[in-house]
């Protein structure tokens, strides 16, 4: 094997793995985040890079494999996007629901304007 086939090799493995637990806990993270940030009224940038890194990279991947029929790659990429889209709406419910929870026993605290 030389070493275009090693290379080729290594992007092939890279790009055909399912999308494992560690995926779907950074779109868990993204979409707590990002509802959090909401819910706040206050934006950070930590948020847009936890939405970023959960979907930008299969977005883009599957932008790049579609024009060069790499449907192995588009196949995997679509799955990996599921996950990540799917973890960030459980997660966003889920943090919703429990802000909704705790703001009606608790009451929802407004600070004071100084």
């Amino acid at each position: 094997m030389d070493h275009a086939d090693d290379a080729r090799q290594q992007a092939d493995d890279g790009v055909h793995r399912a999308p494992d637990r560690w995926s779907f806990i950074v779109a868990l993270l993204a979409g707590i985040a990002g509802i959090l940030s909401l819910t706040a009224g206050k934006s950070s940038a930590l948020v847009g890079v936890f939405i970023s890194v959960t979907t930008v990279p299969a977005a883009g991947n599957i932008a790049v494999a579609i024009p060069l029929a790499h449907w192995g790659e588009v196949g995997a990429s679509l799955r990996q996007l599921g996950v990540n889209l799917a973890g960030m709406i459980i997660a966003g419910i889920l943090t919703l629901l429990v802000q909704r929870l705790l703001w009606a026993r608790f009451g929802m605290r407004i600070a004071s304007a100084p």
